[in-house]
C-alpha cells in the first residue's frame, strides 16, 4: 500500500498551521467545544462512508 496517499497536501498542511495558530487564542472551554464538534463530524463522516460502502455506491 502506498503510504504517501495518507500524507497531507501542501494546502492541507497550510490549513493545519492556520488552525494551530488560531487555537492558541481559544479558551479551554472553546477548545473542548471544537474537539467535540470535530469528533462528531468525524463520526458522521465514518457513518456516511460505511453506508456508501454497504450500499455498493463506492
Amino acid at each position: 500500500m502506498d503510504t504517501t496517499m495518507f500524507e497531507l497536501s501542501l494546502e492541507q498542511q497550510f490549513q493545519m498551521r492556520l488552525m494551530q495558530e488560531s487555537a492558541q487564542e481559544l479558551s479551554r472551554e472553546q477548545m473542548l467545544d471544537v474537539l467535540m464538534q470535530t469528533s462528531r463530524m468525524l463520526m458522521v463522516k465514518d457513518n456516511i462512508i460505511r453506508n456508501l460502502v454497504k450500499n455498493g455506491t463506492l
